[in-house]
């Protein structure tokens, strides 16, 4: 019995809750899971409904969710509002305001007002000091130094135009430099005058920049091209640019570089400058030897010519003609020798010296120069004789015997005179009487040749007491032009001695002994040599 009890006990737990004493049935909902179907009819729509018996899960998750999106969406709204107000806000704050990281020139003025920006620019020009150094040269300028000014409000102005307030979030992203606005004004002439003197003196003690040019290498022979050189001189333009560059932008300080120095105005890298070494050292390889009589007395080689090469501003190489002329004319003078003071030993063995006359050497100086240039010119190497209006029979160089051993020798000191052969052998000899030492019927001395012979002639003059005379003579050998000659003299009672200063003494002429004067006759020739001398 019992256990039937505790049987029925146990099976009443098993199946659920414990039923009311009133014992009536408990209502239980169906489980959630199983969803009641929309029945067909008129029933159909109130299913659903609010306060139906049958309401869906889904509509009631649905309005679980409405209430937290309302709530976000009124945040977002005040968060814009905000937003907005704020964005208005600075917009506002920065219209007549500058931002931040802003400059005008040297002077900061990140978040001034205009006037503030006006105040400080117009100090900052008050108290302006520029330094200009560098390469070795410093210079301070003041405001009133310079004439500085400045339109503050115009600059601040124009710079607040540069930004956009309403762009405030990008503008606070960059930097602001105003300094293209900055326009200040200032003396130019007075600036220039400054700068141009403190330039120029410490230029004084500078060294010069020195173009690029073509020069003559003796260790090489030829013409080279020399690199250009900066030197230590400033350009005073540059500086004064410098200067003008730092004023504008009120910076206290204008740096000098190698920029601002005088720069050369020909650079080696100029084309123009090996086409010119080319030509002149086509010049040089000239080498042309001048000769007189067989004698060597010029040379016009590399180191002589290299002397007389120029170049243009063009930088073309060119004969320097001066100089070549110089050149040229030293040799006519050398090698000329009509006239010239020579000094010889006759074969007896007297030392003479003897100048004037028109026997000798006379270089015709502009065919000279002209065959100079043009073998230089070529770069010709090549021998030749100096080109000349008169010959003598040998050149021994200037002061020297320019004539062979074969010469009639007028001794006017010994009242002699000597003919010696080609050997150099005396072969006629003869004591004579020369012309009157009086000033106007000397003899005169110097070196000529025998003009003529004549056998007989009439020779005519003046005397002393200004009376013609007129003789004839056997044997005319005229040797300064048909004037003075030597000559047979009938008339003289004895030569030598001192009969010329005695009152005996011809009117120029040279007179011999008749018998003398047929045997030279025999013997000179038109041509010979005469040398007549004291």
């Amino acid at each position: 019995m019992s256990d039937k009890r505790d049987k029925a006990a146990r099976g009443r737990h098993a199946a659920g809750p414990r039923r009311a004493e009133s014992d009536k049935p408990i209502k239980v909902a169906p489980p959630a899971a199983v969803a009641p179907v929309n029945p067909a009819g008129p029933d159909a729509a109130s299913y659903g409904a609010p306060g139906s018996p049958y309401v869906p899960a889904q509509a009631a998750a649905s309005a679980r969710r409405a209430k937290p999106l309302k709530v976000v969406g009124i945040v977002l709204g005040a968060i814009v509002a905000l937003l907005a107000v704020a964005y208005v806000g600075v917009a506002l704050y920065f219209s007549g305001r500058f931002m931040p990281n802003s400059s005008i020139g040297e002077v900061d003025v990140s978040l001034m007002e205009a006037a503030d920006a006006e105040r400080v620019l117009a100090d900052s020009v008050a108290d302006y000091r520029l330094s200009v150094s560098g390469q070795g040269f410093s210079l301070r300028l003041t405001a009133a130094d310079a004439g500085l000014s400045i339109d503050e409000a115009r600059v601040v102005s124009r710079a607040l135009a540069q930004v956009n307030p309403w762009a405030w979030p990008l503008e606070l992203q960059r930097d602001h430099d105003a300094t293209s606005e900055l326009v200040t004004t200032f003396n130019e002439t007075g600036l220039d005058e400054a700068v141009r003197s403190a330039v120029a003196a410490f230029n004084e003690g500078a060294e010069q920049p020195v173009d690029a040019s073509v020069a003559y290498d003796e260790a090489k022979g030829a013409f080279v091209v020399r690199p250009e050189s900066a030197g230590t001189a400033l350009d005073p333009d540059a500086v004064i640019a410098a200067a003008d560059e730092a004023l504008a932008a009120l910076a206290p300080s204008a740096k000098l570089t190698a920029e601002h120095l005088l720069k050369p105005a020909v650079l080696s890298t100029d084309a123009r400058l090996a086409s010119a070494a080319a030509s002149a050292n086509t010049m040089i390889k000239a080498d042309l030897a001048l000769t007189m009589g067989g004698a060597v007395v010029g040379e016009a080689n590399a180191d002589t010519v290299s002397q007389w090469v120029t170049f243009g501003e063009d930088a073309t190489a060119a004969l320097d003609e001066g100089a070549l002329t110089a050149w040229v004319d030293g040799i006519a003078s050398s090698c000329s020798t009509v006239g010239s003071s020579r000094t010889y030993t006759r074969p007896d063995g007297k030392t003479v010296t003897v100048a004037g006359g028109s026997y000798g050497w006379e270089v015709d100086r502009d065919a000279l120069l002209a065959l100079v240039k043009e073998a230089v010119s070529a770069g010709s190497v090549q021998t030749a004789e100096v080109p000349t209006t008169s010959a003598g029979t040998a050149f021994n160089g200037a002061g020297a015997q320019d004539w062979g051993p074969r010469y009639c020798d007028i001794d006017l000191s010994e009242q002699y005179v000597r003919f010696y052969d080609g050997a150099g052998a005396l072969v006629w000899e003869s004591a004579c009487v020369t012309g009157t030492p009086n000033g106007s019927h000397d003899t005169p001395p110097g070196v000529y040749v025998l003009n003529s012979k004549a056998s007989p002639s009439k020779l005519k003059g003046t005397n002393l007491d200004g009376s013609k005379y007129e003789s004839t003579v056997q044997y005319w050998m005229p040797f300064v032009g048909n004037v003075i000659g030597m000559h047979d003299a009938d008339w003289q009672a004895a030569f030598g001695g001192t009969r010329y200063q005695d009152g005996y003494g011809s009117h120029g002429c040279v007179n011999l002994p008749p018998g003398a004067a047929a045997q030279l006759y025999g013997i000179i020739q038109t041509g010979d040599v005469v040398v007549c001398h004291w």
